[in-house]
């Protein structure tokens, strides 16, 4: 990895890192700081947004990105190219006191949620497509919607969520929920096909796929008349679940329908995971 940086001479490197990836991550950092120490290095992703505070206090990092941050970290990078604006006070950043002008720590409120409708569309060639293709037997995960509704406690939703109302970024959870066009992802999908034949199925990986019946509705019917023929899976919830929906998937090449039951406890649901569901709710769904 430090030779292709090595070669590719670049202006930032970014990580984004889960809890679980987070150690290689700082090994990476530290190793990069010392081969290559007037980069800059940037990191984000679902860690930095649980504990901000941890990541910062490793001062390895110029900048530590909370929430998403399609658009902040662009906003840096712009900043950086034009050579004016400050640096300091991109939304959504942390800055740890070693990198910081006035030597402590600085927090920069999160901005608003980004319009999914008016992101660029995935660029998926910036990954090695027909590796992971070929290492997953022709499975291909992608993403149409953003936010769950539903506070499981081991969960980041919840997290992200509390984070944006308290900095001012959203007023309430619907703000949060929020799906790509499905226009764009026929189109997307499309273009995967035809660059990469070996897909044979695709895991639509949202949080929860069928929070939005209408939703549901419209993309089913798109999919099915689209011609794509790809057999696909998603993620329900049994209290987003109804018989006019699984038609709907069925019949459009739906081929899995997942549902998160985490416990057959009634009660360790409720009071230990704060999954409301019940055993006859359960049943009478699956």
């Amino acid at each position: 990895v430090l030779d292709k940086i090595d070669a590719y001479r670049p202006d930032i490197v970014g990580f984004s890192a889960m809890s679980q990836q987070y150690p290689w991550v700082k090994a990476l950092s530290k190793a990069l700081r010392e081969r290559q120490p007037e980069v800059p290095q940037a990191v984000g992703g679902v860690h930095c947004t649980m504990v901000p505070g941890e990541v910062t206090a490793d001062d390895l990092f110029e900048w530590v990105f909370v929430g998403e941050c399609d658009i902040a970290f662009a906003d840096l990078v712009d900043r950086m190219a034009r050579g004016s604006g400050d640096l300091w006070n991109v939304p959504n950043t942390r800055i740890p006191k070693r990198f910081s002008p006035s030597g402590e720590i600085v927090r920069n409120p999160v901005g608003e949620f980004p319009n999914l409708a008016e992101l660029p569309e995935t660029d998926y060639e910036l990954f090695d497509i027909k590796h992971i293709v070929e290492t997953k037997n022709g499975w291909m995960g992608l993403i149409t919607s953003r936010g769950c509704p539903y506070k499981c406690t081991y969960c980041f939703n919840k997290e992200i969520v509390d984070l944006y109302k308290e900095e001012g970024g959203a007023k309430s959870m619907k703000e949060y929920l929020r799906a790509y066009p499905t226009e764009r992802m026929i189109g997307e999908i499309a273009t995967l096909k035809k660059n990469h034949p070996g897909i044979r199925t695709l895991i639509i990986d949202d949080d929860l796929f069928t929070l939005n019946k209408k939703y549901v509705m419209e993309f089913t019917k798109a999919y099915k008349a689209s011609g794509l023929n790809i057999p696909y899976v998603v993620n329900a919830h049994v209290n987003c679940f109804d018989d006019a929906m699984g038609k709907a998937l069925s019949e459009s090449g739906c081929i899995i329908v997942k549902y998160g039951l985490e416990s057959g406890s009634e009660r360790v649901r409720r009071d230990v995971l704060w999954r409301y569901m019940t055993n006859e709710q359960i049943e009478n769904t699956t």
